[in-house]
């Protein structure tokens, strides 16, 4: 099963995750709250978490400035 995380801030003020299913259904969720956003992610790791890189974007033929970084 395809599964998304997300990482928030909850009621506590502390860092939670959540596994969520494509239908955005939570299908897990940490037993606990984190002080630091570091703690959490390893903790998500712990129960299968990779982090994956956004991929860069696509530049097409002809628009090759319009997306340059200044």
């Amino acid at each position: 099963m395809q599964v998304t995380w997300r990482f928030f801030i909850g009621e506590d003020m502390r860092w939670r995750w959540q596994q969520l299913s494509t239908d955005r259904s939570v299908v897990s969720e940490s037993p606990a709250s984190y002080e630091d956003y570091e703690c959490c992610v390893a903790a998500a790791r712990a129960q299968g978490y990779v982090f994956h890189a956004a991929q860069g974007r696509l530049v097409r033929p002809g628009n090759e400035g319009r997306f340059s970084r200044r």
